[in-house]
């Protein structure tokens, strides 16, 4: 599995946010429901109820994430997060953007804290089939069943995150799953 480890500072972003369930198929209906009213809740519609476009809700995050920094900069990081925090304990879900822009409308404030990142890629963040290997599902699965344990890392945090990078193909759009990880200790003995 192909991966790379990175660090990155904490990352202040702005985002809509959903409670979790500890059920984790319940936890994922409540995270896919909240990325489609990201998306398309409030879109204008085709005559089968399609929508034409993004909603105002993603067109809102898609403005946050064009502001510019004090410096005149804009960020690094061009996509959408998703968020999931504290699954075990309940936790929220969230979709955001990094962005200095402060708090209004629909959006508020998050940080994705400080850490060293186990980070992958895949091709097909939204795919509907569980088999489907290119799947954020079907990833995440093999990084905690396969790569986790022979990696010689361990989970640093109770926080998993989900980068969506820019696209206008929504068959096929592109992502990245950050594991917050350290290195394992290893007991001798």
């Amino acid at each position: 599995m192909e991966f790379r480890i990175e660090k990155h500072e904490a990352i202040r972003v702005m985002g809509v946010s959903a409670p979790l369930d500890k059920d984790i198929e319940k936890a994922f209906e409540g995270a896919e429901a909240l990325w489609l009213k990201v998306l398309f809740e409030g879109a204008p519609q085709d005559a089968e109820g399609n929508p034409l476009e993004t909603g105002p809700l993603c067109d809102e995050l898609n403005a946050a994430v064009n502001c510019k920094y004090p410096d005149g900069s804009t960020t690094k990081y061009n996509g959408f997060f998703g968020i999931e925090t504290e699954h075990d304990n309940g936790g929220d879900y969230i979709i955001a953007v990094a962005s200095p822009m402060p708090e209004s409308g629909n959006l508020t404030e998050c940080v994705i804290p400080a850490h060293t990142w186990a980070i992958f890629k895949g091709n097909n963040f939204f795919a509907e089939e569980y088999n489907n290997a290119e799947s954020a599902t079907n990833l995440e699965e093999r990084l905690y069943s396969e790569w986790l344990p022979t990696s010689g890392y361990e989970i640093a945090d109770n926080i998993n995150v989900h980068f969506i990078l820019p696209t206008t193909d929504l068959e096929n759009v592109p992502f990245e799953i950050w594991l917050p990880v350290k290195k394992a200790d290893m007991a001798i003995g």
